[in-house]
């Protein structure tokens, strides 16, 4: 099978959520396929491609004051987000450029702020992957933005609403991580196909590391710190949960771990017991030094990555129900589920008071990660995909 896939960034490090699997299922679908991505590249992006994946790179639109503005304007004026407006138009003329010299099997298109290019697709049977549920993250950025931004953000929420229950529905499938994101798309346009894949966990990278011991009292978060959910767990976590742990764990103390900090995350650095350390070159071994992983998000989308590597290097882990949205996890089998920060704090205060209870998680945790998140696996669900689109095409 000979495989189109057009995306807003390259299968490229440095990685985030999203560059994970455009990475990880290029790379497995490049063992049995042959796997061409159409990507825009990223300025911080450097590096080679996946063995066996073919990278084009598209050329980005250089953004001067005026085009901004101009893309601004055609966003009002055509109802689009500005993501579609401005990454939409130089996707498509590569698009038709590269279907003029080569054919494929099938397109898989990621995210959602692309998918305006299934005109240009024609008759090939077409997956979109948008992964989330793109306007609620818009909607909790609004939540948390300073005032006179809120309705910015949520006018663009409006617009990836209408966007999406209009040009979702030209794509055979429509692939999400979590049932939530689903649930959230039916919402907008119940004729969608769609489908729920979750995210894999390259597990023979994330791993336990026996060289390295927990560090007493240490609880960490991991996370992009520029993402508006992560600024809102950060900061529960620090100024809500911990100094409740401390009460009766003086030497608890918490790491927040993660790129982009922004300058609210930046600010808990002064609060006694807590450490922001920015991006660091290796997550991994503020996981392994965990006594606790502690991941109390209370908004956003999609499957969250940082709690299945923290189980996957064998982290004894807290989390909300929305953390563990998209996953089969279960409450004292695999971790420790809490919401409010209260019960946050009793079930943090439980792991660092019980060796054998973080003992007994941290091999459930990994196993389950085992068993249920790998890329192979989700590579084959996607390969499922495609020939059901190709069937309905």
């Amino acid at each position: 099978m000979r495989i189109l896939c057009c995306s807003t960034q390259a299968p490229l490090p440095p990685i985030n959520g999203y560059r994970l699997q455009l990475i990880h299922l290029s790379s497995e679908l490049a063992r049995r396929h042959e796997v061409c991505a159409l990507s825009f590249q990223a300025p911080d992006q450097d590096g080679e491609a996946p063995p066996g994946v073919e990278l084009l790179r598209v050329r980005a639109t250089t953004w001067t004051r005026s085009r901004r503005i101009s893309a601004y304007a055609r966003s009002l004026v055509d109802g689009q987000p500005r993501r579609a407006v401005r990454l939409g138009p130089p996707m498509a003329e590569a698009v038709r450029s590269l279907l003029a010299k080569q054919a494929f099997d099938v397109a898989h298109v990621t995210p959602g702020s692309l998918a305006g290019v299934a005109t240009e697709l024609g008759d090939l049977p077409k997956v979109l992957a948008p992964l989330d549920a793109w306007h609620l993250n818009l909607e909790a950025d609004a939540r948390v933005a300073p005032p006179y931004l809120r309705p910015f953000y949520r006018l663009e929420a409006r617009r990836v609403r209408r966007f999406a229950a209009r040009a979702y529905r030209a794509f055979q499938r429509v692939v999400v991580v979590s049932q939530a994101d689903a649930d959230a798309l039916s919402e907008l346009d119940s004729s969608l196909a769609l489908e729920v894949i979750p995210n894999g966990v390259d597990s023979e990278h994330f791993a336990p590391n026996s060289q390295v011991a927990p560090e007493s009292g240490q609880i960490v978060f991991t996370g992009g710190m520029g993402w508006a959910a992560n600024v809102t767990a950060a900061r529960s976590l620090a100024l809500k949960v911990l100094p409740r742990v401390r009460a009766r764990h003086p030497d608890a103390h918490l790491s927040l771990v993660g790129r982009e900090p922004r300058p609210e995350v930046l600010a808990l650095d002064r609060v006694e017991g807590v450490h922001v350390t920015g991006e660091v070159p290796d997550v991994r071994p503020w996981l392994w030094r965990a006594q606790v992983y502690a991941c109390p998000m209370v908004s956003g989308t999609g499957i969250k990555n940082k709690l299945l590597e923290a189980l996957a290097c064998g982290s004894p882990c807290v989390a909300t129900r929305l953390s563990c949205q998209g996953t089969e996890l279960q409450h004292e089998r695999d971790l420790l589920v809490a919401d409010g920060r209260d019960a946050t704090a009793e079930a943090i205060v439980r792991l660092l008071e019980n060796p054998g209870l973080r003992g007994r998680l941290a091999r459930a945790g990994r196993e389950y990660v085992l068993e249920r998140h790998s890329w192979a696996s989700v590579a084959r669900e996607f390969e499922r995909v495609y020939a059901e689109a190709g069937a309905a095409a």
